[in-house]
C-alpha cells in the first residue's frame, strides 16, 4: 500500500512526458514523474474559481496545502476527503489540522474503508486522476502519472462519487456503495477487478503494465493466459520479496518481468498502469491486490484516446528500458 523506506533522495531518471498537450488542444493532458514536477498540480489547484474537491490517501505537501488554503481564503468552496484507515490515519493529521485552521472543509473517510483514491476536481470542469499521492518527500524518486481529464461525463461521475462519499456512503458494504465498478471510462473500487481483468484479457498483441503490488489471482491468471496465447506481456515493478510467488508463476507462463531495486537510490515504481496493444491505457490508483481491486476506494481512467495512450506508453517504455533487474 505504500513504500516502506522513509525517505527517497536521488537524481537518476528524469522523464518529461512526451506528447503532453495543452488543455485547449485536448480533453486530456498527461504528465509523468519524476521529471514534470508538481507545478502543474499547484496551478490546477489555484485555477479554482468556485469549488475544489480532493480525495487523497496521503497528503504531505506544504505547497499544495497552502494553495488549498489560498483558494479557501478567496471564497472557493474547498472540500478535502482524507484516508483514516491505513497510513493516512496518522500521516494526514498535520495536513488536516492546518487545512481546518485555514477554512478548508476537511472530512475523514471512515476507518473501515481504505481510501486510496487520488483525485482533484476544480469547478466541476476538470479532474486530475493521479497514480501518486501529494507527498513531497517522495517526488524525486517516485514513478507516477497524472492525467488531467476534462471530459464532461468523466468529471460529472467523479463529482457524483465524491458527493456520495462525502455524505458518508462509504460506510456501506463494498457493493452497496452507490458508485462502484466501471462507470463509462472510469473504473472505481470497490469492484474494479472484472474491468481490469477484462482489459488485460482483451489484448491481442501486447500488454505493458506496472503496479506497486502483485497479489491477486485473477489479475495474475489473466497475465499468464495472455502470455500463453502469444501476447507479449511485460510487467514492471519494484523488487520486493512479497511478490516472489507471483513473479515465479508469471515467469513460468512466459511473462517478461523487469524490476527496479528496492532502495532509496532507485526509481520507485508507484504508477499503476496498463497499455494494451498500444491502443488502450489504464491509469489510476488501483494496485494488483485483492484489497485494492475489491474493497478499497480507488479510481482509475481507461481510455483509447492517443493523448493518454501515447505518452503513457512512451514514458513506460523509457522506464522499462532503464530497469536494471531483468527477472525474466
Amino acid at each position: 500500500m505504500g513504500r516502506r523506506f522513509p525517505v527517497a533522495v536521488a537524481a537518476f531518471l528524469v522523464v518529461l512526458c512526451p506528447g503532453t498537450v495543452s488543455a485547449a488542444q485536448s480533453t486530456y493532458v498527461v504528465w509523468a514523474e519524476p521529471g514534470a514536477g508538481y507545478a502543474p498540480v499547484y496551478r490546477f489547484i489555484l485555477s479554482a474559481h468556485r469549488s475544489l474537491d480532493m480525495v487523497m490517501y496521503e497528503l504531505g505537501d506544504e505547497t499544495a496545502e497552502h494553495d488549498l488554503a489560498a483558494d479557501a481564503a478567496r471564497g472557493v468552496d474547498v472540500r478535502v476527503l482524507l484516508d483514516s484507515a491505513y497510513h493516512g490515519g496518522s500521516y494526514n493529521q498535520a495536513a488536516a489540522a492546518y487545512l481546518k485552521g485555514a477554512g478548508v472543509h476537511v472530512k475523514w473517510a471512515p476507518s473501515s474503508v481504505i481510501v486510496h483514491q487520488k483525485t482533484i476536481v476544480v469547478d466541476g470542469r476538470a479532474a486530475l486522476v493521479m497514480t501518486g499521492n501529494l507527498t513531497s518527500r517522495y517526488y524525486s524518486t517516485s514513478a507516477d502519472f497524472t492525467v488531467e481529464d476534462a471530459k464532461a461525463s468523466d468529471v460529472s461521475t467523479v463529482v457524483r462519487a465524491f458527493d456520495d462519499d462525502w455524505a458518508g456512503d462509504l460506510t456501506k458494504s463494498s457493493y452497496d456503495v452507490p458508485v462502484h465498478g466501471q462507470e463509462g471510462d472510469l473504473v472505481f473500487s470497490p469492484g474494479s477487478e472484472s474491468a481490469l481483468v477484462g482489459l488485460l484479457r482483451s489484448a491481442k498483441h501486447s500488454v505493458e503494465t506496472s503496479s506497486e503490488e502483485m497479489d491477486n489471482y485473477a489479475v495474475e491468471g489473466a497475465l499468464e493466459a495472455d502470455a500463453r496465447r502469444g501476447v507479449d506481456v511485460k510487467v514492471l515493478m519494484t523488487q520486493d520479496d512479497y511478490w516472489d510467488r507471483a513473479f515465479a508463476q508469471l515467469k513460468s507462463a512466459g511473462v517478461h518481468i523487469r524490476l527496479y531495486p528496492y532502495s532509496a537510490n532507485a526509481l520507485y515504481i508507484h504508477a499503476k498502469t496498463i497499455v494494451v496493444d498500444n491502443k488502450t491505457a489504464y491509469v489510476g490508483s488501483i494496485n494488483y491486490s485483492t484489497a485494492s481491486l475489491v474493497y478499497n476506494r480507488e479510481l482509475g481512467l481507461v481510455t483509447s484516446n492517443p493523448a493518454v495512450v501515447m505518452p503513457v506508453a512512451q514514458v513506460w517504455g523509457h522506464w522499462w528500458a532503464a530497469a536494471p533487474i531483468k527477472y525474466s
